[in-house]
């Protein structure tokens, strides 16, 4: 058998998908942990593959790189997704108090 890869982009615009490692010692992912306990009560990390454009960019710049989301992850890219209203409000808690948090930091 034989397999031929063609790149459909140009070089750049592959490079601006790159995915990341998300630092597990940084000061965005404790406040990120810290957070999701006290609104959750459970805080339960996990990593999934995937890439965002430029995150790895900013990355390599020195910007402490998170990514996380809050909906329901059964339904992510489904053709049906829907999150819970309940875990939005619950979003909305965890994101203040990372910026609470963060401020507390400095």
């Amino acid at each position: 058998g034989k397999l031929e890869i063609t790149w459909t982009d140009d070089t750049e615009s592959v490079r601006q998908m790159e995915g990341i490692a998300c630092d597990l010692e940084s000061p965005g992912l404790k406040a990120i942990s810290d957070a999701t306990l006290e609104v959750k009560g459970e805080c339960k990390p996990y990593a999934i593959t995937g890439s965002l454009p430029l995150v790895r960019q900013m990355q390599k710049e020195g910007f402490d790189i998170q990514i996380t989301g809050y909906g329901l992850s059964k339904t992510y890219h489904a053709d049906n997704e829907y999150s819970l209203l309940s875990d939005m409000v619950d979003a909305f808690q965890i994101l203040l108090r990372i910026i609470s948090i963060s401020d507390e930091q400095k």
